[in-house]
This record gives C-alpha cells, structure tokens and sequence, in this order.
C-alpha cells in the first residue's frame, strides 16, 4: 500500500517556556521560608511550573527554564532560547515579579511570537485569600506589568489566562504556538509554478516579492520542458505498479490502459518534482497551450506520495490559493485541499464545494474514490486521467487570500461536511452547511471581491487562524 501518512502530522513546535518571579520575595525572606505562614510555599510554585511545563510537552517540544528570579539567570535563558531555535516564547511571569529580569530577558531573546500566560492555580477563589495563596495566584499583576515594558520594548505579543486543568485555556496556548510554528515554517517555502501565471483566470495574479517580504515564501517556476524530461525519466514499471494500485483499490471507469500508463508517469514526475526540488506547493496553469502541445493532456492525475510530502497542488496558477491550503493543513497538521464555491443550494442551507484536478485524497471519504477521465474535455478530444471523490463529513475551515491594492484581504469561514455517497460527476467535492446563512454568505463574500478559491481542511481551526492573523499581521474577517 501506499502511504497515507504526511510529515506534518508528526511535526511538534519548539517552546521557549520562561518562567519567571520577583526576586524580592527570596530578599523578604518568603521564597527561602522553612518555618511559619510561608513555609512550603515556593515548593507549590515549583509544583505549577512543572505541572504546566508537563502539560505543554504532551504536544510541543519544551525548552524550560525552570523558575527563574535574577536578571543573569534570565539573561542566560534567552541566549540559550537563542541557541535551541525556538518557534515561541511563552513566558510566564508566575508570581509578581521584578522588572529587571523581564528586561534583560526581552533585550536578548529571539524575536519570535510572544505569548505571555497569566496564571491562576485555582479552579475556584477561596472564599478569602491568605496571602500565601494570593501570592500564588499573583500572576495577572505582573503579566500587566510586564505588558508595558514589551509594548515599550516593540515586542507584539497576546495573552493567555488560566492553568493547565482548563481545556480551554491549553486549546487557546496549542493554537497561538501552532500559529507560531506555521509562521516560522512558512520562511524558506517553495511553491512551483508550472509553467507561468495563468493568461485565462488573471484574478490569480500575485507580486511574487510580496510573498517574500509578507510569509518568506519562494516562487519556482518550472518550464514544460523540464516537468516534461522528468515524466520521461520516470520508468515505467513504477507507473505500472501505480496503476496497478489504483486498479486493484478504486472502480477506474472510462479510462484505458494506455491512457491510465500514461497519466501515473506524469503524477510521479510531480512526486520527483516535488522531492527533488522540496517544494509545499505547486501552481498549475492548467489551460497553458504548452502542456497539451508537450504532454498531450493536463497532468491531472493525484499520487499520495505527493501529500506524503506536505505539497498541495492548485489550478489557474493560482499561488495564494496554494499558500493557503499549505497555511490550514499545517494549522490542522493534516493535509487540505484546493477548493472552490460551486453552487448554492437556498432550500438546504449547503454549499457544493471542490475542483477538478489533484484533489488531496486524504481528505476522501475512501468509499467515493474513482477514478474517472478528465471530464472537462469531451470524448473525442485526447485527455488523462484523475481522481475524485466526496469529502469525509465533519466540521472543516476554509481560508482565502485575495489581493486588492496592495494589500491582503483574508477571510475564513467553517462549516459541516455532511456525509453520504457523491453527488456530483467528475470533480473531487463536498456538500458543506456552513453556521451562517448561505446566501448572505455568498453575497457578501462577492461583495468583498474575494476570489474563488478556498484552502480547506478537516476541523475547526478558528482559534488558530485567528492566532496566526494576528501573528502575521493579516486583516482577517470570520464568517459565523
């Protein structure tokens, strides 16, 4: 078998977590304590600091730095920070704290995404606080505090509040360190063009330095000729056990031998092309005249060693639709799909959504897989083969990007894959409800000029996109 698995499902993000507190507390003699009211107390902050650093290392890589309290111990930290090569930094000023060490921390640290956490230990406020107990929960004083010396600084940052038994409040870190991952990933990303911008769907046209200064994301592009070379170089027992896969696994229907053969050389060739050149994504133009003159018909056929890779395929040449289905299957840390609106049904309240083309085939539901000609030409014009299904049902986000002026529109919206068999011929697509009124959903998504096509994944990724807009600086607007 094929496998079915992509490397983004296993990536953990690397934390920075900075714990920190007032060196006062150990000069007034209540941190050092061994007899009367505050004895045992700087053991129950120890106890939270690891009980959170245990938590956040279920699903992250931690680099701790344990409880800290002087500015050399703090200075130390953020050039070990350094060092480890951080996604993040949480820090977490866990009881009131002195702002010397914050300073010297923020003057050497990493600039990466800022989460600050204020902490609360308690489920519940006792009915009247000791000040032990106070002192254990005095962590909102000095996140606020702190808060001023990273705007004075130039730090962006957000903010957390709670402890590790509240799921809300780990979902809420997992998102914004998640966001943070997919930031830093994003810096070296190549995405191919094969082989121009699209001269037929011009909306799809981006300013190539933009991509650059904006998510550090490189364009390749890629003639005919050498995707054509590579095909060639392909052998072509491979192709014949890739057919041989699909034949034995889904219904092929109206496709011959010969043209099946011909279409498994060219999705191997994209799995070489992705390989060799690591590329996340590849920008079809799929109605450039070079390719039926060269290929003999669009290259349209899937292989799931290309979503083994973490490479999304998109049409028109369309690059940010591209980004934006790299940007939710790394958010979801599973593999998306290249999507667009098809109709809207008023009566039902549900989108039909999807695309012809190298539909990703792990978000199939694996009983609707065929494989069919491409069904955009007629029968008597020469054309390859491709892969479709409907999408597996549950809740799923859609991102777009839309340039206009200069500037990035980004808009998101979730709704429900709702289950059953296909219900359309040909393309790889879904049936979605969406929270919100269809139509008003469509209206005013045209009104705002966003071009069509959606990055779309399995889950709700509201917080995380929410986090990553934030982190990037992007204007983004929610449907709800």
């Amino acid at each position: 078998m094929i496998p079915w698995k992509n490397a983004a499902e296993t990536t953990k993000p690397k934390i920075g977590l900075f714990f920190i507190a007032g060196e006062s507390w150990w000069e007034a003699g209540i941190c050092n304590a061994t007899t009367g009211q505050f004895a045992g107390f700087i053991q129950k902050v120890e106890r939270d600091v690891q009980s959170l650093t245990d938590a956040l290392s279920r699903d992250h890589v931690v680099v701790s730095s344990g409880l800290l309290h002087s500015s050399e111990q703090a200075l130390r930290e953020a050039r070990r920070f350094c060092d480890e090569k951080i996604d993040v930094i949480v820090c977490c000023p866990i009881i009131w704290t002195n702002d010397p060490p914050v300073v010297a921390f923020l003057q050497n640290a990493p600039r990466v995404p800022f989460l600050l956490l204020a902490y609360n230990p308690y489920k519940d406020f006792p009915t009247y606080f000791r000040i032990e107990e106070w002192l254990r929960a005095s962590s909102p004083v000095s996140v606020q505090q702190s808060s001023n010396i990273l705007r004075r600084l130039g730090w962006d940052y957000d903010i957390s509040l709670g402890n590790e038994t509240e799921q809300a409040f780990l979902d809420e870190v997992r998102a914004f360190v998640r966001a943070a991952w997919v930031k830093r990933s994003l810096v070296g990303t190549h995405i191919g063009v094969l082989p121009s911008p699209c001269r037929v769907v011009i909306s799809t046209w981006v300013d190539e330095f933009f991509l650059l200064e904006k998510f550090g994301v490189e364009l390749q592009f890629i003639p005919v000729d050498t995707f054509a070379a590579i095909v060639r170089s392909v052998p072509a027992t491979e192709a014949g056990e890739y057919v041989k896969y699909l034949k034995s696994n889904f219904p092929v229907v109206g496709v011959t031998d010969e043209v099946l053969q011909e279409s498994a050389l060219q999705a191997l060739a994209f799995v070489k092309l992705v390989k060799e050149n690591q590329l996340s994504g590849i920008a079809l133009e799929d109605f450039n005249t070079e390719i039926y003159r060269v290929l003999g018909f669009r290259p349209h056929l899937y292989h799931p060693d290309i979503g083994a890779q973490g490479c999304t395929i998109g049409f028109e040449a369309d690059v940010l639709g591209v980004l934006t289905t790299i940007i939710v299957s790394r958010l979801a840390g599973r593999m998306g799909m290249f999507n667009e609106f098809f109709s809207v049904d008023r009566a039902t309240n549900t989108v039909l959504m999807g695309h012809p083309g190298h539909g990703e085939i792990r978000v199939g539901e694996e009983s609707t897989i065929m494989v069919t000609p491409d069904l955009e030409f007629s029968e008597t014009q020469k054309r390859g083969a491709w892969i479709s299904y409907r999408a597996k049902p549950g809740l799923m986000s859609f991102l777009n990007f839309t340039p206009e002026y200069g500037k990035l529109k980004a808009t998101a919206f979730t709704a429900e894959s709702l289950p059953g068999p296909r219900v359309m011929e040909g393309y790889s697509h879904m049936l979605v409800r969406p929270a919100c009124d269809v139509v008003k959903l469509f209206k005013d998504i045209v009104r705002r000029g966003l071009i069509q096509h959606w990055g779309t994944v399995h889950g709700d990724l509201t917080r995380e996109l929410q986090a990553f807009s934030r982190i990037m600086s992007l204007d983004l607007h929610i449907y709800a």
